[in-house]
């Protein structure tokens, strides 16, 4: 019995060990899933734990937050500083400091676009400049608009006090130069003149006589606009003031001008200046303005731009 049951179910050594490794296969299959199983109820366990505390955490924020953004909005206007209350008072939006634009409600972003307005030489001279500032909107001019009060701007005391000396303030030289109807040649005023002119305070009367120099002289009034920080609003107040005389442009003689003498003007750069000089070297001596079309880089928006300040040959 003994050896029929050894020769029927007896193993060699080497089919033991397939043996044994098959069954340690079998139970790992059968081991594997029920530990991933436990695994993901214990992380959804957790993480559902850590979502519930998350969405606790949000809601006493955005109640916080609600509750803060009410009592702000019945403080100050739309786009002001989050400030406990507002302070308000007649005043003067020129050279008004920070403190008090803060104290009337204003974020710092309203305050430092009103800054930059006014280090570009701009004035209030009416109490709807202020509403024309981009971060000022509606809600917060009209509750500011009944407390503005803008100063007329005063003689100099000090021209009384050197009468005898003959020493004058800048206004006494200003308003003798200065014809009573205003009408003001660009190209001949100096910025002591252009003063005058509505929304032109000193940086900009500097700014638009470094930019004519520059081109040689205006060809039309609208070339204000082409100035840095001027805009329409400013151009349109004192348009009516001012004329450009055309026989004051200096012109480029486009037939004997070297490269340097392109380049300096501010509407040519030095690309089209080269290009300028060396058609001139390839084909001669240019026969009309036009001819500068035939440049390949020269387009028809940049010849109607210089062609004002271009000439044939030197007057």
């Amino acid at each position: 019995m003994q050896k029929w049951f050894t020769t029927y179910f007896g193993f060699s050594r080497r089919e033991l060990n397939g043996v044994c490794v098959l069954a340690l296969i079998l139970l790992l299959i059968w081991c594997i899933p029920r530990i991933f199983s436990f695994h993901s109820e214990k992380t959804e366990s957790d993480l559902s734990i850590q979502i519930a505390e998350i969405d606790s955490f949000l809601a006493a924020a955005d109640k916080e937050r609600i509750s803060t953004n009410h009592h702000v909005n019945r403080n100050v206007g739309e786009g002001a500083s989050p400030v406990s209350e507002v302070t308000y008072f007649t005043f003067d939006p020129n050279g008004l400091p920070i403190g008090d634009w803060e104290r009337l409600g204003l974020s710092e972003r309203q305050i430092r676009m009103i800054k930059n307005y006014e280090d570009k030489g701009g004035r209030f001279r009416k109490k709807e400049d202020l509403a024309k500032i981009y971060a000022i909107s509606d809600a917060d001019y009209a509750r500011l608009e009944p407390y503005i009060e803008i100063k007329q701007a005063e003689p100099d005391p000090i021209a009384a006090n050197h009468g005898d000396s003959g020493q004058r303030t800048i206004s006494t030289v200003m308003q003798a130069t200065v014809p009573q109807a205003l009408h003001i040649d660009l190209n001949g005023a100096d910025s002591l003149e252009l003063q005058y002119l509505p929304g032109i305070g000193p940086v900009f009367a500097s700014r638009i006589v470094r930019f004519r120099d520059l081109l040689g002289g205006f060809h039309q009034v609208s070339q204000l606009m082409d100035v840095y920080g001027f805009d329409t609003v400013r151009f349109e107040e004192l348009e009516a003031y001012v004329y450009v005389d055309t026989s004051k442009v200096e012109k480029i003689a486009i037939n004997t001008a070297g490269y340097q003498r392109f380049s300096d003007h501010p509407f040519i750069n030095h690309k089209l200046a080269n290009a300028i000089v060396q058609y001139r070297k390839q084909h001669g001596p240019y026969g009309a303005i036009s001819d500068l079309l035939h440049i390949a880089i020269m387009d028809e928006q940049i010849f109607r731009k210089i062609a004002p300040y271009l000439t044939l040959v030197d007057d």
